[in-house]
């Protein structure tokens, strides 16, 4: 009976994910320098500096916004299936649609506020639920310490049926985690409009749901470059 079961659950795994993580790369160059610390902070350096945590702090808790999270949420749930190895051509449902979008917020908040907020996917290859290629969607907020230390605000943005890797079902994961994808966009929005001393990098992460890849992409990526990326600080958004 041992046996049996272990062999079904390396069955099991074998289908969700056949090779590791490979090919891990961030799409926007000017990104991938700013993680490994080689940029000149002032360029990034908000016109209005507000940086006091006692004069930030107030800010933040005033203006994030219910309805703007309502909208997100909204938002999401018209993906109809965020599962990771959703459909990426459609520009209305399925993971494509939704990373698309979220990259398409950032990029928004990032014109409100000097385009201070730097874009871009991190993409890896790895076979899960039949997809062979897969991406988190990342916005970089420089900070001015020349140490390059980065403290990560995410949330993973997939969402599951009851089988894993179930494609066609019905998976609007407006809790499981449109509610955690949903603080880190009205996280971004809001914080972008300062300057602070680590760098703020907003991630939403994909392949949650069948093993945390998403994440292990980014992890593998921070820990494995030539110039190791210094990460401080991680706060993950599950089910908020």
């Amino acid at each position: 009976m041992l046996r049996k079961i272990l062999f079904i659950l390396l069955l099991t795994a074998c289908f969700y994910t056949s090779y590791s993580q490979e090919n891990i790369v961030i799409t926007n160059p000017v990104l991938a320098e700013i993680l490994r610390g080689n940029y000149d902070y002032t360029e990034y350096t908000a016109s209005e500096l507000i940086s006091l945590p006692d004069e930030v702090v107030p800010i933040i808790q005033e203006q994030i916004n219910a309805d703007s999270l309502k909208n997100y949420l909204l938002k999401l749930n018209s993906f109809y299936n965020r599962n990771s190895g959703s459909d990426t051509l459609s520009t209305t449902i399925g993971i494509g649609a939704a990373r698309n979008w979220i990259l398409a917020k950032f990029n928004e908040f990032s014109a409100e506020n000097e385009n201070r907020l730097v874009t871009g996917f991190l993409q890896f290859d790895q076979i899960i639920c039949g997809m062979g290629r897969h991406k988190n969607v990342l916005a970089a907020l420089p900070g001015t310490a020349e140490n390059g230390e980065i403290i990560i605000i995410e949330a993973h943005m997939d969402s599951r049926c009851e089988e894993p890797c179930g494609l066609d079902c019905e998976a609007r994961g407006i809790e499981d985690n449109g509610s955690g994808t949903a603080l880190v966009i009205e996280l971004a929005r809001v914080m972008s409009q300062f300057t602070f001393e680590k760098t703020i990098l907003f991630v939403t992460t994909t392949a949650e749901e069948q093993g945390l890849f998403g994440a292990e992409a980014l992890s593998f990526y921070c820990k494995f470059q030539e110039d190791l990326i210094d990460v401080k600080a991680t706060f993950n958004n599950d089910v908020v």
